[in-house]
């Protein structure tokens, strides 16, 4: 892949992850739900910051190895953060 199209796909990720963590620390409670049991009932919690910070750097760091490599276990692990992000908004809903 070429460097231009690297770099727009490092930088869509890093913007998403940015406006995730924002929206995060906005409307989800200071607690949050990070696992949930198999019958449905809240496993694992943790301070908002922590929960937020957790699929944040995992986009930011894996998008800027994913930039310098081309790597695409890179961009697989850049994007499971955002997924990470999603479930926990979809947790604490």
């Amino acid at each position: 892949m070429k460097d231009k199209t690297r770099l727009l796909i490092t930088g869509v990720i890093l913007l998403l992850a940015v406006a995730l963590f924002v929206l995060g620390l906005i409307i989800l409670p200071d607690t949050i739900v990070m696992q949930v049991q198999a019958d449905g009932s809240v496993g694992n919690t943790m301070p908002k910051l922590i929960g937020l910070l957790i699929p944040f750097i995992l986009c930011v760091v894996f998008g800027v190895f994913y930039y310098q490599g081309g790597k695409g276990k890179n961009l697989l692990v850049a994007i499971i953060g955002l997924v990470a992000f999603g479930l926990t908004f979809f947790f604490n809903r």
